[in-house]
Order: structure tokens, then sequence, then C-alpha cells
């Protein structure tokens, strides 16, 4: 089973330390406060799908008629809308503080994110989501935003080599050189063409990162290696969309990578 349209945690990038494993080795890992969650919405394909006493709506006629509910149209989809850290209610607009309100929130919630589910969900509005909804999951996939790095040249933000050093260059070795063609056909700057310019601030989704342990008291999740993004950042963390089989599970599989093979010999 894999985490494509399942649901998932929201968290915050706490930092990296290192944890060493039964067997001695040492472990690089990123600590992520991983909920709890408050279920904020839940999203039915029809009305009738809604739990009882969610089946109704407000319409608001203005200051003479007042609100006066109605029947909940359907959505057309499964879903389920998570918020995360809590946020003053000084700084939360009216309608902030109403949506919130619904599943029994006082305060709003800076981080907000919803789910899609293929399967009508069971959570109802005002249900918390913690870290035991990752217990038997071996690896996630990881979504944040990544460290800003301002304007950057092509050496830094494409990787390009410098220019030589030697032979009366000077002045121009970390830039791109020539940007134009002249080819029959095609004239001046491609499109998409790799230049300096805006670096970082991106969603960047990192797959198939290992969990090495979780802390079902304090709601953390240790995943191995590396995620996107600065410390305190927000984060989505959901079961990987990747076969979550390790390769010794897999008889008969011809292994010809070398990475594989070294995969295959440390058991992961």
């Amino acid at each position: 089973m894999t985490g494509r349209n399942t649901l998932g945690i929201l968290g915050k990038k706490l930092g990296m330390t290192q944890v060493f494993l039964d067997d001695g080795t040492c472990v690089p890992v990123t600590v992520v406060q991983a909920g709890p969650c408050k279920v904020l919405q839940v999203k039915m394909m029809t009305a009738a799908e809604h739990p009882e006493g969610h089946r109704t709506a407000a319409l608001n006629k203005g200051k003479k008629s007042g609100k006066q509910d109605r029947a909940r149209a359907a959505d057309g989809y499964y879903a389920v809308q998570l918020g995360y850290a809590d946020r003053p209610a000084r700084l939360c607009s009216k309608a902030e503080l109403g949506h919130v309100g619904k599943a029994g929130a006082e305060n709003g919630l800076r981080f907000v994110k919803e789910f899609r589910l293929d399967e009508a969900p069971t959570q109802i509005p005002g249900d918390v989501i913690t870290v035991d909804l990752f217990d038997g999951v071996s690896h996630v996939d990881v979504t944040g935003t990544t460290k800003g790095r301002g304007w950057a040249g092509v050496i830094k933000r494409w990787n390009f080599a410098c220019q030589d050093h030697t032979h009366g260059n000077s002045k121009v070795t970390r830039r791109a050189g020539g940007i134009g063609r002249q080819y029959n056909t095609s004239h001046g700057v491609p499109k998409g063409k790799k230049m300096g310019g805006h670096y970082g601030v991106e969603q960047v989704t990192i797959q198939r990162l290992q969990v090495v342990k979780t802390d079902k008291e304090r709601n953390l999740i240790y995943i191995r290696g590396a995620v996107p993004g600065h410390t305190n950042g927000y984060l989505v963390v959901t079961r990987t969309v990747k076969n979550e089989r390790d390769l010794a599970d897999k008889p008969g599989m011809a292994v010809a990578n070398a990475a594989a093979k070294a995969m295959l010999a440390k058991g992961r």
C-alpha cells in the first residue's frame, strides 16, 4: 500500500541530530514535530455521507433575516482538512475564527492543509490526529519549502562550471557565457534557458525517506536524512507514494544497479 491519496500529518522541522541503531550504526536524522493536528473540515462525495450533526450549513441573509440553516451541499470528492500550530485570535479574521470554531478550536491555526482521499474518511471535525497515524509505516514523503538564497548566479543555482582562469580570461570566470543561438531555424535565447535568478523558496517533496523511530509521547518522528526547509519550517508528512517493500522482500528480482546492490547488502 502506498500513500497516494491517503491522510497525512502536518508538522514542524525541529532540526537534525544523530541516533545509534541496535547494531551500533550512526544514522543522521531530522526530528519532525508531527502534530497534534485538529480536523477542521471533512468533505464527502455526497451530502448524505456526512455524519449526523454535520449535514447542515448556515446561510447568511443579512442583518434583518440573519443566519438560517440549510441542507449541506455535496462536496464532490473526499478530503480531510487539518490545522496545525495555534495562532492567537487577535491575529485572525472573523472568517478564520468562524471556520475553526465549527471544529471546537478557540484560536486560529497557522498551517492548514487539505488531504484528498480515495475513500470516505472516518474522521469528523474536532478530532485530533497524532503521530499514531504512522504506526507500522517504514517510509514517508516529506514536503516543505526550501531555504531562500536570494539572487544566485548560474554556478550556485545550476551547478555550472567556471570558465578558464587563464589565457586572458578576466572578470568573467563565473558568468554563464553565451546564451543565444544562431542555427538555421532557431535564433535568440531558447525558452527555459538556465540563467542566474532567484534561488530557493520553492515547494519540494523528498520521497521515500526512512522512518527511524517515533516518539508518541512527544509526537516526534525521526526521519533519516535531510528534509526541505529551515528550522521551525512547516512540513507535510505522508505515507510514501513509492513501494515500501524492501529489496530483500522481492525474491527473484534481478539487481543490476550498484546502488541497489549496496542497499540490498545493508538490508534496507
